[in-house]
């Protein structure tokens, strides 16, 4: 998609308007990744209009839109967390189950030394 099509055929207002057609909308939010000038100018539209032009709870990514509450909890939280937090994550896991593990052992241990 280049400045002269968006130009001749209004995209950039079909899209603040939603008129744009599914492929189209990709390909011009595709093009407005790499594309200061019109990310600017719909930003402007966006300012004047009063409200946003894309859903905010849409994650933009080229070719296809797909909302974040569709993604099962756990994807969500492990998508927020940097590596070093999901190994020490995983490392209190296995630290909680090893004690729960002891605490049993000692309870049995204490049972057998009472009889």
């Amino acid at each position: 998609m280049n400045h002269q099509y968006i130009d001749q055929h209004d995209i950039a207002g079909q899209y603040l308007r939603k008129e744009l057609a599914e492929p189209d909308r990709d390909a011009f939010q595709a093009h407005l990744v790499d594309c200061a000038e019109c990310a600017d100018r719909v930003l402007l539209a966006e300012m004047f209009q009063g409200k946003p032009a894309v859903d905010p709870d849409v994650v933009p990514v080229p070719g296809f839109a797909m909302r974040e509450t569709q993604l099962p909890l756990r994807a969500r939280i492990v998508a927020h967390l940097r590596p070093w937090q999901l190994a020490l994550l995983l490392l209190g896991a296995v630290v909680v189950l090893l004690g729960a593990v002891g605490a049993v052992f000692w309870w049995e241990l204490q049972n057998v030394r009472a009889r």
